[in-house]
């Protein structure tokens, strides 16, 4: 079925694009809030639990391997931080990255193997031959500085919010495909209660044996969890959902009044908006940026606008939206995803971790904050 509405803003106006002939599929581009996805979305992966059958312990664990020292951590601090001043002034102590158990605690019993990864995961970083042509932004466009939509109140967006909860003593963060649970660990190191989800049985083994963390097993929607969080987190999850609308309202619905979501999402960069005109210029020849960036893993590239539109339609207010230059992983294998793999790759992705170390890179990623309101009385 092709999309015929944005999943983001809900309207109509939609231009798609040629279909790649590398890969077959075909992208269309919102021209009311600039966002980019799959169009046919019968194609997009539906959510449902992953046994060990499928991916085992030992493979999920090598690919949390990939992940560049230093970064993840340092985002976990800035997140925790907004979160904290969002919370009523919520102040944690920072603390060293979470440490496994000692040899005495619980460890995975299946044996190790050399199975390889499928897939590689957005956030990953990339380099890009000059693209034929240049298409402009629609919307916001890249470099402008982060946006703010109009709060709830008429009150200023300085330190804690108008219509914010009280300081909470010790609040509770809900982290949604919390992976091996690395980032509630280091949140319970800061002072947070701790809870989340995965579906990957593998990631709910790891996250119990390394952080003796218990994830809920299963989808939002078949968990019919109470609203007891003070904050719901999402790295890098709305666009691998096939109903992001849903996953939002769901999201809103873990909240208590007044508590806060954030979420990072891919973002339409203008590496993108350049490959997505060389896309159309070539009749979908040069396609291989776009293949890899608009894939069954992640469905759609949000805007700074269509971001907004998103959450302000999901009952969400106070939203703030910044691009990031945050790359998770290592470049060698996203570079190898893009065809430039052997010893090769292993020069150029050398060169370009030490150019994302000093912050020269595109920004790829979007951070989300917003609040459910609170409840008024009638």
């Amino acid at each position: 079925m092709t999309v015929q509405t944005c999943p983001a803003c809900s309207r109509g106006n939609l231009r798609h694009y040629p279909r790649s002939r590398r890969s077959g599929r075909r992208n269309f581009r919102c021209t009311s809030c600039g966002l980019v996805g799959w169009s046919d979305r019968d194609e997009v992966a539906p959510v449902e639990t992953v046994g060990l059958d499928t991916i085992s312990v030992e493979q999920r664990e090598a690919w949390f391997q990939l992940k560049r020292d230093g970064v993840t951590t340092a985002a976990w601090d800035e997140v925790l931080d907004e979160l904290g001043s969002r919370l009523g002034g919520f102040e944690t102590a920072r603390s060293s990255p979470p440490q496994p158990p000692s040899s005495a605690s619980r460890t995975v019993s299946q044996p190790a193997t050399s199975a390889p990864l499928t897939g590689v995961e957005e956030g990953a970083p990339a380099t890009v031959s000059q693209p034929a042509t240049s298409a402009p932004l629609t919307g916001v466009e890249e470099g402008a500085p982060a946006t703010v939509s109009k709060p709830a109140t008429s009150a200023p967006l300085t330190g804690v919010e108008e219509g914010a909860p009280a300081t909470v003593s010790k609040p509770r963060i809900y982290d949604i495909g919390a992976g091996d649970g690395g980032f509630l660990a280091h949140a319970r190191e800061r002072g947070f209660e701790v809870g989340g989800n995965e579906l990957l049985e593998a990631a709910i083994e790891i996250a119990r044996s390394k952080f003796d963390i218990e994830l809920d097993l299963g989808d939002l929607s078949a968990l019919g969890l109470p609203a007891e969080n003070d904050a719901v987190t999402l790295w890098c999850v709305i666009a691998h959902v096939p109903e992001p609308a849903e996953l939002l309202a769901e999201c809103r619905d873990l909240l208590k009044p007044g508590g806060v979501l954030f979420l990072q999402t891919p973002f339409r960069c203008a590496v993108d908006s350049a490959a997505l005109g060389a896309l159309s210029a070539s009749r979908g020849r040069t396609s291989r940026w776009v293949d890899r960036r608009v894939a069954a893993h992640h469905w759609i590239l949000h805007t700074r606008r269509s971001m907004t539109e998103a959450l302000e339609r999901a009952g969400f207010v106070d939203v703030r939206i910044t691009p990031k230059a945050r790359y998770s992983l290592q470049a060698a294998p996203y570079l190898a995803s893009l065809g430039l793999g052997g010893r090769k790759g292993e020069v150029v992705s050398r060169g370009v971790d030490r150019l994302l170390d000093k912050g020269l890179a595109p920004r790829i990623v979007l951070d989300a904050y917003a609040r459910r309101p609170m409840e008024t009385s009638s």
